[in-house]
């Protein structure tokens, strides 16, 4: 068995190819399986993928091929429903069971949510849609013909009660007006509703399936958003869904960036990008800067690129108003209850505050003693980001300081990483007793994998001292043949934050 690398080793593959070549080169995206609906090639981000044991199966991702249709989708939880003139589907991810107009079917395999994306099984689309739908293994393309096409889909349903449900993406956020308000588009509809204080705000990241009550101060043009409208005209609540993608460039050229985890990022027309917390092009991001890009999980629309990248502090006195300097102490990357230090020493008497990159704005910092202001803070719950800046802010006599920025960058991670890829896979029987057993990792946040946590146990026995670790994988190499039989598989590894996952599997040694 070669290196376990399916999913690393492209990865890392094409991580030392960058390095050795030009900074405009960047690795080849063919690799990708291409898909066409209608005769229309669809983006390759997401693209199908060969997923499960043995040859594997063929998914694809459903919500991408409905919008090429132009069919109507929405999503409740794990829920999505498409509708078409004639045609209703249902599916929930995790599960194999759908309905198609209401008739109970059941796919081959359950839908998957990868990268924010929901993957179903090839047959269930051509079954969903009446359509002929191929996979030609030899050009690595998938083909989907069908005559269903969708009437533009609805900005607003009706709903029970009387209430309304907006379903579309954030084009605008008004905090100044009185309510602050959201406007919503989908297709040629548009429709701005107020936002009082009684309307309930959900923020959720599909990626790293996270959920967490937020203000309007916490959404951003493009997100997909669904809103509940009492029939009194009130704003129930707001569900705002986005995903994202975490990581630092490894690569860039003049139009795209490879993150370290493997992602290729090419920005849309209308995407943002920030550094350090100010407006920037393209052309200003650097390998090594981190980044966050956030998604627009149903139109798969890349709205911004929040980038960072870590720069000593300059503090000093510039005018009358200034911030001598700014620190923050955290120990590492922490989770949602842990504690962290923020110090900001300058002009005594004024207004101090903290922002933690775009995630958390507007921390008060009290002045404990004249000139020094400070905060022991909480991390709030459900709260999750990479290594993002901290800036700091003082105003004195309606006068602001230069904004300092810590030397120092903060990351928070409720979620555990992930163990992917496992080899012998669970249940299977091999002919060698000298199998390479191994496990990839991945992290849903941009906190990373520390690889002095990672352990291997295979049949009881701790083997972690002869194995290979690195933030990406586990390799351990049997040097004494194994004896016909079950052979036990425990790994289990943490992130820089302490999230812990473990995995355990089994498979049979059969060489006589």
């Amino acid at each position: 068995m070669g290196l376990p690398v399916r999913k690393v080793g492209v990865v890392l593959t094409a991580w030392l190819l960058l390095a050795a070549a030009p900074a405009r080169q960047l690795p080849p995206v063919d690799a990708a399986i291409a898909i066409a609906v209608n005769g229309d090639e669809l983006p390759r981000d997401p693209a199908p993928r060969i997923v499960g044991k043995g040859g594997g199966r063929l998914v694809v991702p459903v919500v991408r091929i409905y919008s090429a249709l132009g069919i109507a989708v929405s999503r409740r939880g794990d829920t999505i429903t498409a509708s078409a003139p004639g045609k209703t589907v249902v599916l929930r991810i995790g599960s194999a069971s759908a309905t198609i107009d209401g008739r109970p079917v059941t796919m081959d395999a359950p839908a998957l949510s990868i990268g924010g994306a929901t993957y179903v099984p090839l047959r269930f689309v051509a079954e969903a849609l009446g359509a002929q739908a191929t996979f030609n293994a030899r050009a690595n393309r998938v083909e989907i013909v069908s005559s269903l096409v969708g009437r533009t889909p609805a900005l607003e349903q009706r709903a029970a009660g009387g209430a309304a449900q907006i379903v579309g993406s954030v084009s605008a956020i008004d905090l100044n007006s009185a309510p602050p308000s959201l406007t919503v588009v989908r297709g040629p509809s548009v429709r701005t509703i107020a936002i009082t204080s009684t309307a309930a705000i959900a923020l959720q990241d599909v990626v790293a399936r996270t959920s967490a009550a937020g203000t309007l101060n916490d959404v951003h043009v493009g997100d997909a958003v669904s809103a509940v409208v009492l029939a009194d005209g009130r704003v129930a609540s707001v569900i705002v869904r986005y995903a994202s993608r975490i990581g630092t460039i490894a690569a860039i050229s003049g139009s795209q960036f490879v993150l370290d985890g493997g992602f290729i990022m090419s920005p849309d027309p209308a995407t943002t990008i920030s550094l350090n917390g100010d407006p920037a092009a393209f052309s200003d991001l650097r390998v090594g800067d981190a980044v966050v890009v956030r998604l627009n999980p149903d139109t798969n629309e890349k709205r911004q690129i929040i980038a960072a990248r870590a720069v000593a502090a300059t503090p000093g006195p510039v005018g009358p108003v200034a911030i001598s300097s700014f620190t923050l102490e955290a120990p590492r990357a922490l989770r949602s209850g842990e504690a962290y230090d923020v110090v900001l020493r300058g002009t005594p008497g004024g207004r101090a505050s903290f922002d933690i990159g775009t995630y958390l704005t507007g921390l008060p910092l009290p002045e404990t003693v004249p000139g020094i202001y400070a905060a022991h803070d909480v991390v709030p719950p459900d709260v999750n980001f990479g290594p993002t800046p901290v800036y700091g802010h003082l105003s004195a006599a309606g006068t602001d300081a230069p904004r300092a920025e810590a030397a120092t960058l903060l990351a928070v991670s409720n979620a555990p990483p992930q163990i992917v890829d496992i080899a012998p896979l669970g249940g299977q029987t091999v002919n060698n007793n000298r199998p390479s057993i191994y496990a990839t990792f991945r992290v849903p946040t941009g906190v990373g994998i520390d690889p002095a946590s990672a352990t291997i146990v295979v049949n009881g026995a701790d083997v972690t001292l002869s194995a290979t670790r690195t933030d990406q994988f586990v390799l351990y190499s049997p040097s004494i043949a194994l004896a016909d039989g079950p052979v036990s598989v425990q790994v289990r590894i943490a992130d820089a934050a302490g999230n812990v996952q473990t995995r355990s599997w089994s498979f049979t040694v059969r060489a006589r």
